[in-house]
This record gives C-alpha cells, sequence and structure tokens, in this order.
C-alpha cells in the first residue's frame, strides 16, 4: 500500500460514513492497478533480458564458429576429443574408390595398355676433352713438348643424368599439296586434263590454318592446366607467334569441344547411367562474363567410371530431368533442396553423412555434448573401411552400421531438446532427422557410398578453372567448358593421359571416326587390344 497522503487521513478519521469508505476503496483498488502494471513491465524487462542472454549465448556460438572457419585450420581431422585416431574419418571403402577395372597386381601390369603422357626424348651427349685440355694436363705434369697426342682414348666414361627443358616453339608449316595428271596414253577422254591433288593433313575445320595439334594445345593449356586465353596470347607472342587473338583461341575451343560432344553423350548415357555404380550429383556457381546473359551453374554426374558436366543458368532441379531420365539405380547427394526432383523421378536419393558430420565438427571444441555424436557418424566410417567386396559392404552393414545407426538416432532425439533453440547444434539435429530415410538408405542400398566426396572432388576441377579465368564469356563458352571438362576428368578417372587423349580423339574426329569414351579405350587397351 502506498503511503497515506492527507485527505486518506482525513478519510479514515470518519471511517463510519459510508461515502469515506467506498473513496477509501476506490484510492485502493487505483493503487492496486498501479502497482499490477508495474509488475507486467518488470515481468516484460525481465523476458526481454532472459531473451537477449539467448540471443547473445547463440551469438557467441556463431561467433566461434566464423573465426573457427576464417581463422582456424580447414582439415576435419579431430585429435583432442577422442582417443581413438579421426585421420580416416571420412575415408570411403576402398571398394568404391577403386577404378573400373580388376585389381592391378604388379606395375608392369598396371603400366600395359595405360594411355600416357609424351616420353622423354634421350640424348646422348658425349663430352670429350678438347685437345687443348690434354695438352693443359701434359703442361700440368711436366711432360716436355706436351700435346693432345701424347693422350690416348680409353673408351670408359663416367655417367650421369640431367633434365633440361627445350622451350615450346611454333612453327609456320608450308603444306604444298602436288598435284598429278594421269598420262594421256590412259586418258579415256583425251579432250580433258585429269588432275588429283594429294590429300592435306586432317583438319577439324576445311582450310583451317591451325593444326590440330595446335588446337588440342590450347584446349589442353586452359582446361587442364588452368591458364586462361590472354596469358596464352602472351605467352605466344614471347615465342615468336604474334598478332593473336583471344577471340580466335576461344573459337578454337569451341571448334574442339564441337568435335568431342558425341563423346560427352556417351559418357552419360554409355558409361554412367548404365553402370552398376552409384550416381553422385553436385553443382557449383558459374560465372558469366556477358552482362546481358546471367550466371548460372556448372552441374555434375559422376562416379568412378566418369564425370559429366552440363551448364545450365538455374540452379533448379529440374534440369535433371533431362539427364537421368529412365535412370533408375540410386544416387546420392548433398542437403540441397533442388534435388528433392528425384522423388518425382523415382530415383532412390541418399544423403552424404560427410555433410552431417561437417554440421557437427565445429561444434566439438566448446561443445562436449556433440563428441558421443561424432564417434557413431566416425564409427559408421570404419566399419564402411573393413570391407574388401560390395558383398562385403552389405554384410558390413546388416550386421554392425545398422545397429550403430540406430543408436545415433536416439542420441539425437535425446540432444534436442537440450539443444537452445536457434542454436548450432540443433539445426544440426534438426538436419540429420529431417533427411533420416535418405540418410540410412546405405542400409539397404550397398551401391551407395556413405560420402557425396566423389561429386566434390569431381567439381574441384571447375572450381580451380572458374578461379582462374572467372567463368566463361558467354553461355556458349559455358557449354565449351563442361564439354571439356567432361573429357578430361574422365580420362583421370580412367588414368589416362588426358592431353594425349584430347589430341587421339580430334585427330580421329577429324577423319569422321567413331570417338570412344575413356573408359571404352581403356577396357579394350587393357584387354589386350591395340591402343589405336
Amino acid at each position: 500500500m502506498s503511503m497515506l497522503t492527507e485527505r486518506e487521513r482525513e478519510l479514515l478519521e470518519n471511517e463510519k460514513d459510508p461515502r469515506v469508505l467506498r473513496a477509501l476503496i476506490a484510492d485502493l483498488a487505483s493503487d492496486n492497478l498501479k502497482l499490477r502494471k508495474l509488475i507486467e513491465k518488470i515481468e516484460s524487462e525481465n523476458a526481454k533480458a532472459d531473451q537477449m542472454a539467448l540471443n547473445l549465448e547463440n551469438f557467441d556460438e556463431r561467433l566461434k564458429l566464423l573465426r573457427r572457419q576464417m581463422f582456424g585450420k580447414s582439415s576435419e581431422k579431430r585429435t583432442e576429443a577422442s582417443d581413438r585416431p579421426r585421420d580416416k574419418s571420412q575415408v570411403e571403402a576402398q571398394v568404391f574408390s577403386q577404378a573400373a577395372f580388376p585389381a592391378i597386381d604388379t606395375r608392369e601390369s598396371q603400366q600395359k595398355g595405360k594411355l600416357k603422357g609424351a616420353v622423354l626424348e634421350e640424348v646422348i651427349i658425349d663430352e670429350r676433352p678438347t685437345d687443348e685440355d690434354l695438352k693443359t694436363e701434359s703442361e700440368a705434369r711436366g711432360i716436355s713438348d706436351p700435346s693432345a697426342a701424347q693422350w690416348i682414348d680409353t673408351g670408359l666414361y663416367d655417367e650421369s643424368t640431367k633434365i633440361t627443358i627445350i622451350e615450346r616453339r611454333y612453327v609456320k608449316e608450308v603444306h604444298r599439296k602436288y598435284k598429278f595428271k594421269l598420262k594421256a596414253k590412259f586418258n579415256p577422254s583425251s579432250e580433258k586434263e585429269v588432275i588429283v591433288t594429294a590429300n592435306g593433313s586432317a583438319e577439324l575445320l576445311p582450310g583451317m590454318n591451325y593444326t590440330i595439334d595446335f588446337v588440342a594445345a590450347v584446349i589442353a593449356d586452359k582446361y587442364i592446366s588452368h591458364m586462361p586465353l590472354e596469358r596464352q596470347t602472351r605467352e605466344m607472342e614471347s615465342l615468336g607467334l604474334t598478332g593473336m587473338k583471344n577471340s580466335t583461341l576461344s573459337r578454337m575451343a569451341a571448334l574442339g569441344a564441337a568435335s568431342l560432344e558425341p563423346m560427352q553423350d556417351a559418357i552419360l548415357h554409355e558409361d554412367l547411367l548404365t553402370s552398376d555404380l552409384a550416381l553422385h550429383l553436385g553443382e557449383t556457381p558459374w560465372k558469366i562474363q556477358n552482362k546481358t546473359e546471367k550466371g548460372g551453374f556448372m552441374w555434375v554426374i559422376s562416379n568412378r567410371y566418369g564425370s559429366y558436366y552440363f551448364f545450365k543458368p538455374t540452379r533448379s532441379g529440374q534440369v535433371l530431368k533431362d539427364k537421368l531420365g529412365g535412370y533408375g539405380g540410386p544416387v546420392l547427394t548433398d542437403g540441397f533442396s533442388g534435388y528433392n526432383i528425384l522423388s518425382e523421378l523415382k530415383i532412390p536419393q541418399g544423403y552424404c553423412w560427410a555433410h552431417v558430420r561437417r554440421e557437427f565438427f565445429p561444434l566439438e571444441s566448446h561443445d562436449p555434448s556433440v563428441k558421443p555424436i561424432l564417434d557413431l557418424i566416425d564409427e559408421l566410417f570404419a566399419i564402411e573401411r573393413e570391407a574388401k567386396t560390395l558383398a562385403d559392404v552389405g554384410k558390413l552393414r546388416e550386421l554392425k552400421s545398422k545397429s550403430v545407426a540406430e543408436r545415433l538416432k536416439n542420441v539425437l532425439i535425446e540432444e534436442f531438446p537440450k539443444s537452445r533453440p536457434g542454436s548450432q547444434k540443433r539445426k544440426a539435429i534438426e538436419y540429420v532427422l529431417k533427411r533420416w530415410d535418405g540418410l540410412t538408405l546405405f542400409l539397404t542400398e550397398s551401391k551407395l557410398p556413405l560420402s557425396n566426396n566423389e561429386a566434390e572432388r569431381t567439381i574441384r576441377h571447375a572450381v580451380v578453372g572458374r578461379k582462374n579465368y572467372y567463368g566463361s564469356g558467354n553461355h556458349t563458352g559455358a557449354e565449351t567448358a563442361a564439354t571439356l571438362f567432361t573429357v578430361i576428368e574422365t580420362c583421370k578417372k580412367n588414368d589416362i593421359d588426358p592431353r594425349t587423349f584430347l589430341i587421339m580423339s580430334l585427330h580421329k574426329a577429324a577423319r569422321g571416326e567413331k570417338l570412344e569414351t575413356p573408359l571404352a579405350y581403356a577396357r579394350r587397351t587393357r584387354s589386350g587390344q591395340p591402343a589405336n
């Protein structure tokens, strides 16, 4: 009750008067209302303070994560949080990492049929002492009338090996295609001369002023070595080839890509969509420098048989309809919502456990409660590494992985109410539980590996290229890049030197011959058939 006013004292002195009592009650009610409003204000301020404290905790957690991402090590190895080694926590089962051929037993058999790059030329350089050198040696030994004739060649020598470099050279070739005239006595039409002209070397385009090897070098320098065209023209200038324009080199790359498009299509439809392994999907932004065309995404479909890239100016999963139509095997992806289109296509979709692990890994340093979660995820990977064959994978998953996954789900459900709303831990748990069916699809689909690292390794080639030459000038250039990335990365998957394979394939295209995919070439040559 508030302190009594003069009026209230006066009223109390006349408390027998009903009017006085009513006035006193009214004053008390007014006081009570003021107190209630004050309490509500204090409670509201306390609630705001609690929310601010919660937000501050979440902010502090996000700040720690941000600092770790910006300034910490990028490694995902766990060193202090567990007594088990973590250096192989995301390594696939060996069976998923093998090439598409039988295991290699010896180095000799490994090299058989492998398309290698250029072999080092060996040059013998005989270094003999000059007559003056020999004369000097005679003088040093006090021989009278010194001369070289005082020495004889023993035929012996010391030998050492040195590697040197001969700069790339550009040569202007003058091609003369000679003409032959049929002798008159063999000419059935004596009134008209019959003249034949020698066939020239194969060309990607009739009358082209650049050889196929030159075109292949331009492509290899940009799409294998990631050398921008501007840098190539500067190098050409320094080696005597003046006046070369970026646009000319760009058209060469486009011509080479157009010649290889049938191979790109075959890699998708003949190698990947019919393979006995799961497919991996990924995408990365791709910049378009032309201001009249918008940027887009470089998509990739891959597995151990090859890699198929394609460019689209959208990140919508609808673009996969044209590429995966008719495919019925399993697919592994990250959590991007665009891949929800796979359910519409009736394609089984598995999710990547490496991505799950990355959701929890940064939290372990300041939140010990995530350690059991990471331990169980690492245990799943450890079980995979025990497998030697795909049959082993299925058995191990049924015997061991299934129970580990169940324990992990129980831990996540138990930890969920303990995590703060909006915290990184709660978001990580929600990420996993929302995708649980896809994450555990590997238990019944032995073709599915645990992680989508295959797609991430594949997309890295495009990312390095984008960093070096800032994407493409236009959509056509992006499609050129996609074709050439497809051929080059598929060569790498099949242990084939991409530069040599490009030259060989472009020559075949110029001759009008059917192109082989790197996988088909590797299988044919490693079965003992000739390379060409």
